[in-house]
């Protein structure tokens, strides 16, 4: 059951791994979110950042938001690269998408990069 934690070392913190992923990051965009991806060789560890600004909508929409992308990685970290710094970024759409639609568009999204491989497809 350990894969399916969060544990606080795999959250991005610090303003200088954000800027990192900013800066060399790979773009991924959809309608609904933009998906920053880094690789960082140094590391084991996947690691999440979010951020979400107040055009996503109140208070209690942007909290949801943010839960509901902490879970996507939460239950899908066990299937990404290892080392992958990733932040996701909110668009207003995104509040009003449900969880399973927000799911199948982050994670077509990684996979398109390569960054995603899903288990049933190697089988």
């Amino acid at each position: 059951m350990k894969q399916f934690s969060f544990s606080y070392r795999e959250k991005l913190h610090l303003q200088k791994d954000f800027k990192k992923v900013f800066k060399l990051g790979r773009r991924l965009e959809d309608k609904k979110i933009k998906i920053l991806a880094y690789k960082n060789d140094g590391l084991y560890l996947k690691r999440l950042g979010l951020v979400t600004s107040r055009k996503v909508g109140t208070a209690v929409e942007r909290n949801r938001t943010k839960r509901r992308l902490r879970e996507i990685f939460r239950t899908h970290k066990h299937l990404l690269e290892p080392g992958l710094d990733l932040i996701f970024i909110s668009k207003p759409q995104t509040a009003s998408s449900d969880y399973s639609d927000l799911k199948k568009t982050v994670l077509e999204l990684l996979e398109s990069a390569g960054f995603y491989k899903d288990k049933s497809e190697q089988l």
